[in-house]
């Protein structure tokens, strides 16, 4: 779709310069002519030969463009007129688990991002960003350089788009505190030395380079999940003290660090509920936040209420309200469900996102974000994140959660299939698993479990993930051969789902034939043990164009080290299972072992999930 700026739209040239790497938007003198007008509301107009566009910012003007593309196509003159019920809609990227996204692939995120009507992107980032006088802070990271986010910050802001960084001044800072020279900084693995000068020297060193990369007066300070705060080295050094009083020292530090490099922060809100709870929990029924723990936190300070785990809208109300009694100002963060492994969960992600928006648009907070996070290792695609942010956009603007609806703006603003999206989430379950079944992530336990001592042999037994793998390798072969911009995508779970299909039953198939010692099966079996071992290669390889063609290279090592370690175990199991049934070998004491349950509740289809490759590969010690 060509289009031509006139004076009032002219302002917005450099954005749109921009779309182009994402859609068939291009500014042009022969386009559709585009003005554009300061208004309360977003409204898009088109007489059939020229457009009209009205909004209170950059980035409505952005999202009337996608609303422009899609209806226009329909060569019938129309206005669409929406509100937003959020003033600021964000979404944050785990820049931190290994997947390191390219300055090419955030730029196409953010042009997305802006025809879907987004203003805010958070950049999280542990310590994948460059820290002078702290050479390893992100060594053999991907970590970004001061010119790499100072070019992201203004690309962000020509799209109608606010930068935001989003870093860790407490915990979850393991991958640096591991480091011999860190030494002195660690209170526990993951968590800083509060009060100690060299931590408030290097946080202000985070916080100082923040300011010379981004624009905006806006910083997330993480914080959240310290659990064991005060009780490593800070313990020796100070004796014991009360978590909360120790928090509150450092929230104060922070704080003050924040202002004087003129930001405004937030953090995750956790910690204090955690003070609050008997178990030490985010999330309670019945809980009570005592006047002492409302009263200590400081007014400015904002709030990030995240919550990725509940269906009940009652609940959200719940712990809304508990929010508000505090001075500061509330934010609220929704999770996409794409650390599961390679399958992002859409299944989960709908049952919670419209409570947890509809509550929030009920109690008036005004300023939502999604998460995304990668937790172990960053195996779900950023391209398949596509549809969730597309969804708290819908909602955003439209107040809908009717997947006609958002597969239709999906299309328009990226190009992406909605439905094929929403298949990935049958990568995790089958339909013979109890609906209530908690968060099961087949795709990654079944890929990553040992063939000849799977520990979850017993659990998926019976369960159908053969049959199903078997489905989507056709239907995601079907979807590549589309030969579409999201082949590469399509292939790559093709690939995934013909390992799964020999793999994710290979386990318990073989302890059955061994103890019917029906011979001609197990042989077959080990037949099918080398197919998904040659399998594993094709997989590899696609993993690895996928990555590459989003990721920095750093962090892939991982993902490379977890396959072959599978495709060996494969070809172990096809050498022995031969070796046995030609008689060269007594027994297979592996398949000895009687298999016990540990994800599905005993005499139910009722499932949960393991998500790290740690308690999946081995019951031995595997690191």
């Amino acid at each position: 779709m060509n289009i031509f700026l006139d004076t009032s739209a002219q302002q917005f040239c450099s954005g749109v310069s921009h779309l182009h790497t994402v859609t068939d938007i291009f500014a042009a003198d022969d386009g559709i002519r585009v003005t554009w007008e300061p208004a309360e509301r977003l409204t898009v107009s088109w007489d059939g030969t020229s457009a009209h566009l009205q909004g209170q910012n950059s980035a409505q003007f952005f999202r009337g463009l996608g609303i422009l593309k899609e209806k226009v196509e329909d060569n019938s003159p129309f206005t669409v007129t929406e509100k937003p019920v959020f003033q600021q809609l964000g979404a944050s990227f785990d820049l931190s688990r290994n997947a390191v996204m390219t300055l090419a692939a955030l730029e196409r995120m953010l042009c997305r991002m802006a025809l879907m009507g987004f203003t805010e992107a958070y950049l999280y980032t542990e310590e994948t960003y460059d820290l002078p006088d702290y050479p390893f802070f992100g060594y053999m990271r991907g970590k970004y350089s001061v010119q790499d986010i100072q070019h992201l910050d203004e690309y962000a802001a020509e799209l109608g788009i606010e930068l935001i960084p989003c870093i860790q001044t407490l915990g979850h800072l393991e991958r640096f505190l591991h480091w011999e020279s860190s030494a002195p900084l660690r209170d526990t693995p993951d968590v800083l030395l509060v009060g100690d000068e060299n931590c408030d020297r290097l946080i202000e060193a985070m916080i100082a380079q923040c300011r010379k990369c981004y624009r905006t007066h806006k910083i997330h300070v993480g914080m959240d999940e310290a659990m064991n705060l005060g009780l490593g080295n800070y313990l020796k050094k100070n004796g014991f003290q009360n978590s909360f009083s120790i928090m509150q020292q450092h929230v104060r530090r922070v704080t003050e660090i924040a202002e004087k490099y003129d930001f405004t922060p937030m953090m995750w809100s956790d910690m204090y509920f955690r003070c609050a709870s008997p178990t030490n929990d985010y999330y309670e029924n019945d809980i009570t936040i005592p006047a002492s723990v409302i009263d200590a936190a400081p007014g400015n300070m904002e709030l990030v209420y995240w919550d990725y785990y509940h269906d009940d809208e009652a609940f959200y109300d719940r712990y809304i309200k508990l929010h508000q009694q505090f001075r500061a100002p509330l934010r609220f963060a929704g999770g996409m469900w794409t650390w599961l492994g390679p399958a992002i969960d859409y299944d989960v992600f709908f049952k919670n996102a419209e409570p947890a928006l509809r509550s929030c648009l009920k109690n008036g907070v005004q300023n939502v974000m999604i998460t995304t996070w990668g937790d172990d290792g960053g195996e779900t695609s950023p391209q398949a994140m596509l549809l969730g942010l597309q969804t708290y956009a819908e909602f955003c603007y439209e107040t809908t959660f009717e997947k006609d609806w958002i597969f239709k703006r999906l299309s328009a603003c990226t190009g992406a299939d909605g439905e094929a999206l929403c298949h990935i989430s049958d990568f995790n379950k089958t339909p013979l698993l109890d609906p209530a079944s908690d968060l099961p992530n087949g795709a990654k336990f079944l890929l990553y479990q040992d063939p000849l001592t799977g520990i979850f042999d017993w659990d998926v037994n019976g369960m159908g993930f053969a049959q199903q793998y078997g489905k989507l390798e056709e239907l995601f072969s079907t979807y590549a051969q589309r030969k579409d911009s999201w082949e590469t995508l399509y292939r790559f779970y093709m690939l995934l789902a013909r390992v799964l299909k020999n793999k994710a039953e290979l386990g318990i198939s073989l302890h059955h034939a061994y103890h019917e010692q029906n011979k001609q099966a197990m042989e077959k079996l080990a037949r099918q043990a080398k197919c998904a071992s040659d399998d594993c290669v094709d997989l590899l390889e696609q993993w690895r164009t996928l990555w590459l063609s989003e990721c920095r290279p750093f962090g892939f090592e991982v993902i490379e080290i977890r396959l072959a370690g599978i495709r060996s175990r494969l070809l172990t199991a096809h050498n022995r299972v031969l070796s046995y049934c030609h008689g060269e070998i007594p027994a297979l004491e592996e398949l000895e072992q009687q298999r016990l349950p540990l994800l599905r509740k005993e005499g139910t289809n009722n499932l949960h999930g393991v998500y790290f490759w740690r308690d999946i590969v081995s019951a031995s010690k595997p690191y």
